[in-house]
């Protein structure tokens, strides 16, 4: 790849530019675009190359998808951007639907089960732990959909990032409800 053409040369070239020429050669969008060099991630848009360990001769992994067309097609822009960030949002989702939503009906389940009777340490231990737990996941969830970032243009995009932040509030909210169940069954 040459970088002679840039005006400000390698030394200023940043990782956004490297994305912007590796999507002319390869057509992989930038939203799911992952570069690596000697097994780093480039995930400082702003970075200078050389300030991430890029160099002449340096070798850099892309790790992408391709778009398919008649699935661009379905978004409002038409733009192959716009379906990269809906395919990061859906992973993102997707994790918070699939498992999360059972390990919260187990939550409940546990919950409804200790109630009414005199829990153990170990047994408070567990429900405050697995409440702790949920949260997490729930609130990494939230932090990566707050990561992707949906120009206005791109209104299928930004419709699944809401949906996908209402989920997530929703599901916050039955495991802080029973969050506060389980603080109360601990103090009894």
């Amino acid at each position: 790849m040459n970088f002679k053409e840039f005006s400000k040369g390698f030394d200023q070239a940043t990782v956004r530019d490297l994305k912007e020429k590796c999507k002319l050669l390869t057509n992989v969008p930038i939203a799911t675009m992952k570069l690596q060099v000697s097994g780093a991630n480039l995930k400082d848009d702003n970075a200078t190359l050389s300030s991430v360990g890029v160099h002449t001769n340096a070798v850099i992994t892309l790790n992408g998808e391709l778009v398919d067309e008649s699935v661009v097609k379905q978004t409002a822009s038409g733009n192959p951007e716009e379906y990269g960030l809906m395919v990061r949002i859906a992973k993102i989702v997707d994790t918070l639907s699939d498992g999360t939503v059972d390990q919260i009906k187990e939550f409940e389940d546990m919950i409804s089960s200790s109630s009414g009777r005199k829990l153990s340490e170990n047994d408070k231990k567990k429900l405050q732990d697995k409440g702790i737990y949920l949260s997490e996941k729930i609130m990494q969830g939230l932090i990566s959909l707050d990561g992707v970032e949906c120009p206005s243009c791109f209104e299928t995009a930004r419709q699944r990032r809401r949906d996908g932040v209402r989920l997530s509030q929703q599901l916050l909210e039955r495991v802080d409800k029973s969050r506060a169940v389980v603080r109360d069954l601990c103090k009894k």
